[in-house]
Order: C-alpha cells, then structure tokens, then sequence
C-alpha cells in the first residue's frame, strides 16, 4: 500500500512541475511535507491490518462464525465412525500395543473324529466327559438305521459342545482315551484388535449418551427436544448393539467350541506304515485281496440266507405255472387241437384212419 500510494503521489508532483534536476534552494516545508504524507500512510495502513485480525470477523459474519464452531463441536459429538477417547485416557500406540499383548482374546474351536465298537457306552462317557469338564453340550444328533428299522447299519452322531478354554487340552486327551481318534484339528482365531476397537466405540458413545441427556435437561423447544431424542435413541441403540458384540466375544473366548463325530465300527481304522520293499508291496497287496474276497463271500453268503425264503417262493410259483402250461398243450395234443412237435421241432404228418389190409401186409 505505502509503495502504491507512493508512486501515486509522485505522479501528481511531476504533473505539477516537480523537477529532480532542479537545484536551486526551496523552502525546507515544501521538503518535509512528502515523508510526512508517507509516514501517515503507513501508520494508516498498520492500523488497518492489525483491526483486521482483532475483529471476530465483522458484525455481519459474527453469527456465522458461532454456527460453524457450534456445527463443527456437534459433528464432533456425534460422530460414531471415528470415536474419541475418553477423558483421562491417552490413546497412544505403547500403551494400546502394552495391552494388547498382555489380555489376548482368542477364540478356540477344535474338531475330533472318533470311532467306537461300542457306540452307546462311548456316547455316553462322551457327554459325562463334556460334564465333567465344565462345559455343556450345545447340540447333538444321531444318525443310523438301526434306530430306524429292524435292519442293522452303523451307527452315527454327531455332537457340539462348549468346553472352557482352559479344559479343551484336557477334554480332547480324555476323549481320545475314551474312543479311537480318526482325525482331531484345532483353529484359533485372534479377536484382541476387534475387542479393544468395540470396546472404545461403546466408551465413546457412552460419553455422547451423557452430553445428550445433559443437553436434554436444558433444552426448552420442542424441535430441540425432538432432535436431541432421536439422536439419543440412534446412540442407544449402537450401544446395545455394541454390548451385545463384546458379550459374543466373551462367551467365545472363555468357552472353545468341540464338534465331535463318533462313528460305530466294527474294526478300529489300521493305519500302516509305508511298505519300503517289494516284498512288503506284494504281502499288503495280497492281504487286501484276500480280505476284499473274504468281505464279498460273507455278503454274499448273507444276501443268500436273507433273501432264500423269497427266492424258494418264487422257484414254486414258476414251477407250477410252467407245469400247468405243459399240461394244458399235451390235452390239447391228444384232442387234436394242436399238432404233435418233434424231437427235433418239426411237427409230425398225421397218419390216415384207415389202411386196406395189403398195406398193412406190406408194412
């Protein structure tokens, strides 16, 4: 502004006849009167820019001003995706990896395939061993046509249980002892970052829940009352939603998930190890054979004695029907309604009633 100004008042002095060629003496205010004019400007021109800062902004946008400090406190309120922490409480990275690592939250679940020959007895000391550990069983079937129908098949169930977290080693050794174990996995899953998460969420909203209630109690029109309670029944609602996850995750985390199968065999499964030579190939091969020849001539042998009355049943049934049939075609035969058959499939030539007694001579 000063560098403007100045070259606009140096502009109408060379209008006027201002000359810097001149030398001659001039009076000392025709001298002074420029740098005071400059300084004044200056002076203007500080004063200017120093009320510019200090104002709130003009009495026009002072109003404006307010609002969006108030929006921005609001936004900040009720905002549930990015959840402030809680007074007193630095959120910083030590202290949330501290705690992370040392309050894990896992969730175990495990799975066991077992066999028995004696199903009912291993069920049962199954469910007492589930007792005994401290947990309960969630869910069980069976399978089987034994159940069923008259006919025997193997048997199958299939049981879920919760077991505490600290027992489900030893629930899964003692179901081992108890039956042949298949096939057993474990999975652990690792929840410690989605608990902690939640758990400042719900902190947060809890917080916006009190500042609504206070802001509530103040508040004296009926829109303001409107607005707060819809805001407030929105957080209620995360909140529970919330509590609700953090108890899903207890639950889960102090109790592990088994699922166990039980299966009724005849023959525990035989695991071999691999054949190294020849002749240890040839042996287990010819061993499977005959186990395979043996297992096809019992079925076979069982098919036949299960089904023998049927098929001498039918044997009669197809004996005297073809025996009737051969009776009625040989009446027939006889009465002359049907022509005799050959041995060899021809039908034979009638011979005549009568023959003159030369022609029985000559025969």
């Amino acid at each position: 502004m000063g560098f403007i100004a100045g070259i606009f008042v140096g502009t109408i002095a060379l209008k006027k006849g201002f000359s810097l060629k001149r030398n001659y003496a001039e009076p000392c205010i025709d001298g002074a009167w420029m740098p005071v004019l400059m300084v004044i400007l200056l002076v203007l021109a500080g004063c200017g820019s120093r009320a510019a800062n200090d104002s709130p902004g003009g009495a026009g946008y002072g109003s404006y001003n307010q609002k969006s400090e108030s929006y921005k406190a609001s936004e900040t309120l009720f905002d549930t995706e990015n959840p402030m922490p809680s007074p007193g409480e630095p959120a910083t990275d030590e202290n949330s990896g501290a705690a992370l690592t040392t309050d894990r939250k896992l969730i175990q679940t495990a799975w066991m395939e077992l066999e028995s020959r004696d199903y009912a007895q291993a069920l049962a000391a199954l469910e007492q061993m589930v007792t005994d550990c401290g947990g309960y069983i969630e869910s069980r079937s069976e399978q089987g046509g034994s159940l069923y129908s008259s006919r025997y098949n193997a048997r199958y169930a299939s049981i879920t249980a919760r077991i505490p977290a600290d027992k489900l080693e030893t629930a899964m050794g003692a179901a081992g002892e108890l039956c042949n174990v298949v096939s057993r996995s474990t999975d652990v899953a690792d929840v410690t970052e989605s608990y902690a998460d939640t758990e400042a969420r719900l902190k947060t909203l809890r917080l916006q829940e009190e500042r609504l209630l206070e802001i509530l109690s103040k508040a004296t029109q009926l829109t303001d009352v409107l607005e707060l309670e819809s805001r407030l029944s929105d957080v209620r609602y995360q909140i529970e939603s919330y509590e609700a996850t953090l108890r899903n995750y207890d639950s889960r985390v102090s109790y592990s998930t088994l699922h166990i199968t039980l299966q009724e065999v005849v023959e525990y499964s035989i695991i071999n190890s691999p054949p190294q030579t020849l002749g240890q190939r040839l042996s287990d091969g010819f061993k499977d054979s005959m186990r395979m020849v043996k297992n096809s001539a019992e079925n076979a042998l069982v098919w036949l004695v299960t089904y023998l009355p049927l098929v001498l049943l039918w044997a009669v049934i197809l004996a005297v029907v073809v025996w009737l049939v051969l009776r009625l075609v040989r009446r027939a035969q006889k009465a002359g309604k049907l022509p005799k058959v050959s041995r060899k499939g021809n039908p034979q030539a009638e011979a005549p009633a009568e023959q003159t007694a030369e022609e029985k001579k000559n025969g």
